[in-house]
């Protein structure tokens, strides 16, 4: 039977673009992988079995896209990292949210790629085990370590204290100021 593609990227898009991204880090990447994902997929999707199985034939087609174009390339950091706009707020509860969901994507955006790869799907998208693991076609064990590790790597950042490095420290006799 099947099925209609504008459904399948209504429901899709977002999650597949937010993993996108992930790997990238950089919003125009991101954007031109999760539309050769869908491009691929409205070229071939007679050939996929059962509606199913398109949420993970869209993370496994562009995570295979992204390894081609990165290969290509020659090394996977050469993406330009995306820059954040600050969003504006009156309810402080829903700024504090926001600056901690960032600070959150700012440390995932700084894991090695194969662990944020692990933690970007076992996380923001609630793939299995299993699933991550015929994605990234890896074994489960790797799944679970590269996981297990991330997750460590992630905490140590999100406790660690912001580095404050645009502030400068003045002694004492240089906090004099001349009156000449």
């Amino acid at each position: 039977m099947p099925f209609q593609l504008q459904t399948i990227v209504d429901e899709h898009y977002q999650n597949l673009y937010r993993f996108a991204l992930s790997l990238t880090r950089s919003r125009d990447d991101a954007w031109d992988l999760t539309q050769e994902a869908f491009l691929r997929l409205a070229k071939k999707r007679s050939s996929i079995r059962s509606p199913k199985a398109v949420k993970s034939w869209l993370y496994t087609t562009l995570y295979r896209e992204f390894l081609r174009l990165a290969k290509r390339s020659s090394r996977f950091d050469s993406w330009e990292e995306a820059t954040q706009s600050e969003e504006h707020s009156s309810d402080r509860v829903e700024q504090i949210m926001k600056t901690e969901a960032n600070d959150v994507m700012e440390a995932l955006m700084r894991l090695k790629n194969g662990y944020r790869q692990v933690v970007s799907l076992y996380y923001l998208e609630s793939y299995s085990y299993k699933e991550i693991a015929e994605i990234l076609e890896i074994p489960i064990g790797t799944v679970m370590s590269r996981l297990s590790r991330g997750k460590d790597v992630l905490k140590t950042c999100l406790e660690a204290p912001v580095q404050q490095s645009n502030i400068v420290r003045f002694s004492g006799q240089q906090r004099k100021v001349s009156n000449d």
